[in-house]
């Protein structure tokens, strides 16, 4: 896991002026600089002395807002929508194929730590669909040759900029 150093978290938590109403922006901030994509105890505990609030305030945080995690994510989390026109136009489709690439049911991890996979709401690209959605950027029209190749540059490193920050 890449920690944050003190440094680093007072950074951020100045850069939101200590103001106590900022919590999730910045706990989402520090989230996206771990490479393993969740907040640990140690900053939740350094986010709750800074701001003078209870740890407990935190992890209340944590635990309602979905896009937060308080254990560590794989590198690359693949969000499948899971509303009703892509479920009929492609959801399900993916979500087999991934099962069957990956060797994992969905909102498990992989043994290697790499990918997980899961549904959410829509994306509002229902015209790209079948499609998955890791961080921001959408991969659309996919078919099972297209998933598998992303799948090999994925492990290859080409898209740096999709590792996880729990989105």
């Amino acid at each position: 896991m890449t920690v944050l150093s003190v440094d680093r978290k007072m950074e951020i938590i100045d850069y939101y002026n200590k103001n106590p109403e900022q919590i999730l922006n910045m706990l989402v901030d520090m989230q996206f600089e771990s490479t393993d994509g969740y907040i640990d105890q140690q900053t939740a505990r350094f986010v709750a002395e800074e701001l003078k609030i209870t740890e407990t305030r935190i992890y209340e945080m944590i635990t309602f807002y979905s896009i937060l995690k308080e254990i560590p994510q794989a590198r690359y989390v693949i969000k499948i929508c899971n509303s009703a026109p892509c479920q009929f136009s492609g959801g399900n489709f993916i979500r087999n194929a991934l099962k069957e690439i990956l060797g994992t049911e969905e909102n498990e991890t992989t043994d290697d730590g790499l990918f997980m996979y899961h549904g959410m709401p829509c994306f509002s690209a229902c015209a790209q669909d079948p499609m998955i959605k890791i961080k921001d950027r959408v991969f659309a029209n996919l078919s099972i040759p297209k998933l598998q190749t992303l799948i090999i540059d994925l492990k290859a490193g080409k898209y740096p900029d999709l590792y996880s920050g729990g989105n």
